[in-house]
């Protein structure tokens, strides 16, 4: 959960961030690994009840700290982290005579590191993402960035098949940071006609 506003962190449906989990009271044991689903959350059907340490890492957020976990049961637990950077005042359009969508976006750099790239993505799937992307375009910012500037980014959409929905997001990749994932916007529905072009 982003500390600041008690949201899930959204992740990349593939290859998104990881939960180390470590069952405790055993010599040498094995450190095993969950994924995030995209929308944030998490879940593990197969541990016995018993004491884990556990740590979210190798995300789109501030790695947390190692803890200690008592798992008895169902058990709920919640990372508190901060995103690298969060992705806000969205707005998509889809300029119907030109065959394009224009996403506008402001940027909260929470963490002091330089903003590498800047994407708008499209899917059929709500869980559009670096990972799963039927088009996508780019741009290099390697910047730290004002909270108050405007980011634009376009697509033509003339590569989408017209008269489907698709879904477009936003994303954000910190720099130097060891196997950081982007950061994304929600994703938000269009309908795509491109016959007026």
């Amino acid at each position: 959960l982003d500390e600041e506003t008690n949201e899930p962190i959204e992740q990349d449906l593939i290859e998104g961030s990881k939960i180390d989990i470590v069952e405790l009271g055993y010599e040498n044991p094995d450190t095993r690994q969950i994924r995030f689903h995209s929308d944030g959350t998490f879940s593990e059907n197969n541990l016995f009840s018993g004491q884990y340490e556990v740590q979210a890492l190798r995300g789109n957020f501030i790695p947390t700290e190692m803890t200690v976990v008592d798992i008895e049961g169902k058990t709920e637990y919640n990372f508190i982290s901060r995103p690298y950077i969060r992705i806000k005042n969205t707005e998509f359009t889809f300029d119907k005579l030109r065959g394009i969508v224009t996403a506008k976006f402001t940027l909260d750099q929470v963490s002091s590191n330089p903003v590498e790239t800047i994407s708008l993505m499209a899917d059929p799937n709500r869980n559009v993402s670096k990972s799963l992307r039927t088009l996508a375009v780019e741009k290099k910012i390697n910047a730290v960035v004002s909270s108050e500037k405007v980011f634009v980014l376009q697509m033509s959409t003339e590569n989408l098949d017209s008269g489907q929905d698709y879904y477009f997001r936003v994303g954000a990749l910190i720099s130097g940071v060891s196997q950081a994932k982007p950061n994304y916007s929600s994703p938000v529905q269009l309908y795509i006609d491109n016959s007026s072009v």
